[in-house]
């Protein structure tokens, strides 16, 4: 005969007085049943009697505009919201001849940023133009189009924990043709930093006159041969020039002599213009435009050895010698 399984037996409970525990009953889950949420209400726009576009958007929450019962009473109701990207007030509702209520809603103005000082309107630019990592901008050519790309214009204008609008603060400059200019002084004063000559060339083909007169400050990476001439040259129209740094590439395996020969070639026109804008003063054009440490170097028992301070000072005299 088949073996009859057991009845579970329910556990016994303690007698009174006996010090026995009682058993743990478990606890029954309770499923709570999610309450539904109520469908977002509607609104639909209510068209302007005289134009299609008014300060003050008015919306309606029913499907028609005519008022419905009120549930709890004989009155009529309907919901209207108004919106409008700039404050308003509600100054009156008043009956008119023609037995139409009207609500009177009074717009704020604009405010009238053209009529700040100058000086105001530039430190306002400058707060909302500030980049978020120290105001240097990296400016390569991109190796596959062979195009010039401001790598960290995008990174510089992120949003962040003090400005949650970042991606919009540079279309201030498209306000009008002043602010343009002004904002342009702006964007065009921080570090630009550029991968080689190459790229600096086609950068300032491509920028407007009035951006090349904002430039003040460049580092450039890399000196290359073939563009140094035509690219300085077109640096001498950057009339505002307070600092031109040049990494590495100007003198590699050559003496002071030569390579202030060649240097001089290919940037007389922009160290001379620096010289008119000092009034004559020779020693401006190698203030402004200063050299890395790797810029300059000779070979020594087959192994490149930059310059001492003797050869660098020999070519500064010898740049300075040729200026007028």
């Amino acid at each position: 005969m088949a073996r009859q399984k057991k009845a579970a037996v329910a556990p016994a409970t303690p007698k009174a007085g006996s010090g026995d525990e009682a058993p743990v009953t478990p606890a029954t889950e309770v499923k709570k049943t999610p309450r539904k949420r109520a469908p977002a209400k509607v609104f639909n726009k209510l068209s302007t009697a005289l134009s299609s576009a008014a300060p003050v958007d008015v919306t309606f929450e029913n499907d028609t505009v005519q008022s419905k019962p009120l549930a709890k009473d004989a009155n009529h109701g309907q919901t209207v919201r108004l919106v409008a990207a700039q404050p308003f007030e509600l100054v009156a509702s008043c009956m008119l001849d023609n037995g139409l209520q009207a609500i009177i809603i009074k717009p704020s103005a604009p405010f009238p940023f053209m009529k700040l000082p100058k000086i105001l309107r530039t430190r306002i630019l400058s707060l909302n133009l500030a980049p978020t990592t120290k105001g240097r901008i990296e400016i390569v050519t991109e190796s596959k189009s062979g195009s010039v790309k401001t790598k960290d214009y995008s990174k510089e204008f992120k949003e962040d924990a003090h400005c949650t609008h970042a991606k919009h603060r540079v279309a201030i400059a498209q306000l009008n043709k002043e602010i343009a200019v002004e904002a342009r002084q702006i964007l065009y004063s921080y570090k630009l930093r550029f991968d080689s000559t190459t790229t600096l060339l086609n950068f300032l083909s491509l920028v407007g006159e009035e951006a090349r007169k904002a430039m003040s400050t460049i580092a450039i990476v890399s000196y290359i041969k073939a563009t140094a001439m035509p690219c300085m040259n077109m640096l001498a129209d950057c009339r505002n020039l307070e600092k031109v740094v040049i990494v590495g590439g100007v003198g590699t395996n050559s003496t002071p002599q030569k390579t202030a020969k060649s240097f001089f070639t290919e940037s007389g026109r922009l160290l001379q213009t620096l010289v008119h804008a000092a009034d004559g003063n020779k020693d401006a054009a190698l203030n402004i435009v200063t050299f890395g440490k790797k810029c300059f170097s000779i070979k020594e028992e087959d192994k490149l050895v930059d310059w001492d301070q003797e050869q660098t000072d020999e070519f500064t005299e010898l740049i300075t010698d040729k200026l007028k």
